[in-house]
């Protein structure tokens, strides 16, 4: 390139001191060098327009021969357009590649821009969804999925969990949604069909509900007849009165464990003891307080601290089951000389309830099952501490009934800390007028 504007230069002088010699020779010297100048002028003029005119062709066709800077200028422009072409071609093979790829998978693919309309979707998601092209291109993805679930998963941005839901376009067909936020919040969206998992998941649901109720009336009939015998144990050998005692502890574990599948295949169908109402929180602890001092010894400390005006708006049955199922894990799993702080915060994003105890603690790697059902960290619990192992599934699902999620900390011999966040629509740090009077006896 150096060697180029050289010459240019040199041919630029030379050309101009040659104007000079001649003109300073005539007596012409300002009139050659104006016409020296026009000539320049017009020369490059001319050469701009072959430019212009080359690539208004789009550079298609081969470059305008010329010399000196304007034919080093043509051939750098060809070699970037070649090299753009090759690059064009390699991106549109890759592109290429990527939708059969994923018009392959059997699960769908959409994207979709970050107010939620439609810019990309595989066949799949096609079929799942009933999508047409072009005609659903930019349409809102709420427009077509009509669902009032998925209005609240999509528009709330709620992408922690995968959503499932009946298929708006297969009947009878379920979907599950996950979403990716990427680039400038633009959602990345995975569909899946699973009917066959959903089809397995509700006839497991339906053996536990109805597994745990017809288990319930023959345990009442045996309960019944212990209660009987232990009426008149004292005239029984002590081998026999000792036999009393074990079966009726044991029948009482089968009953509170038969009372909370019960409890838990109702709140994973939905079906809802009470509606959600408004309730003071202040009371409600109170009364959680009061029915957890049968599992407190005398050398437990249980303190609890609630604005006595914050309300939650929620059904009262399922809170008491979550908040009274994790106060009590903590009593039962706290040696003595423990203490058990229980309370509740209101900040900008919502009401806090948290227990937080100095007990045996739980290894970290452990916490992601501790909801799973019947899950236990130590299986070398005794039958006095373990209980059902249903307590914090029962927790998650009743949270998920409210919107709201647990978060879990703990470290081993340091104690552990549970937490129920609720979001601000549920949450209100004065009680409102109509306000419901908590009912003690439903506890």
């Amino acid at each position: 390139m150096k060697t180029v504007w050289k010459s240019a230069t040199v041919k630029l002088l030379l050309g101009f001191f040659t104007c000079l010699f001649i003109g300073t020779m005539s007596e012409q010297t300002f009139p050659l060098l104006f016409i020296y100048a026009l000539g320049l002028l017009a020369w490059q003029y001319y050469e701009l327009y072959r430019f212009h005119s080359w690539i208004r062709r789009s550079g298609r066709s081969l470059p305008p021969d010329s010399s000196g800077i304007w034919g080093d200028v043509f051939d750098a422009v060809n070699r970037l357009q070649k090299k753009q072409r090759k690059s064009k071609k390699r991106m549109q093979q890759a592109l290429a590649r990527i939708e059969d790829s994923t018009s392959a998978l059997q699960d769908g693919v959409i994207m979709a821009d970050n107010t939620g309309r439609l810019e990309w979707w595989n066949t799949s998601a096609g079929d799942l969804l009933g999508l047409v092209k072009p005609t659903d291109r930019s349409q809102p993805l709420t427009n077509i999925v009509r669902t009032p679930e998925f209005f609240r998963y999509f528009s709330q941005k709620r992408f922690g969990d995968p959503l499932v839901i009946q298929s708006p376009a297969k009947e009878g067909a379920f979907l599950e949604f996950q979403t990716t936020l990427y680039s400038k919040n633009d959602h990345l969206i995975f569909v899946r069909d699973v009917t066959r998992l959903h089809l397995l998941e509700q006839m497991r649901k339906d053996f536990v509900a109805n597994a745990s109720h017809e288990l319930k009336t023959p345990l009442t009939v045996i309960k019944g007849y212990l209660e009987t015998l232990d009426m008149f144990k004292e005239s029984l050998p002590e081998r026999m009165q000792k036999g009393v005692v074990n079966m009726n502890t044991q029948s009482n574990r089968m009953e509170l464990l038969i009372e909370d599948l019960l409890l838990l295949s109702r709140l994973e169908s939905n079906q809802r003891a009470d509606s959600d109402q408004w309730h003071n929180v202040s009371d409600l602890i109170q009364v959680i307080c009061d029915s957890a001092k049968v599992f407190t010894t005398s050398e437990h400390f249980l303190s609890w601290d609630a604005d006595e005006e914050s309300a939650i708006f929620g059904s009262y049955s399922e809170l008491y089951s979550a908040f009274s199922n994790l106060v009590v894990n903590a009593l039962k799993y706290s040696p003595d000389g423990g203490e058990i702080d229980i309370s509740w915060q209101v900040n900008r994003e919502g009401g806090v309830f948290c227990v937080q105890d100095n007990g045996l603690g739980i290894d970290p790697r452990f916490i992601p099952r501790l909801t799973e059902r019947f899950f236990r960290v130590d299986k070398g619990r005794g039958s006095d501490t373990a209980g059902t192992g249903l307590g914090l599934s029962i927790v998650k699902h009743v949270l998920h009934h409210h919107d709201s999620k647990l978060d879990i900390s703990s470290q081993l011999g340091f104690g552990s800390t549970f937490s129920c966040h609720f979001p601000r629509t549920r949450v209100r740090e004065s009680s409102p007028p109509e306000l419901e009077t908590i009912d003690q006896d439903a506890s």
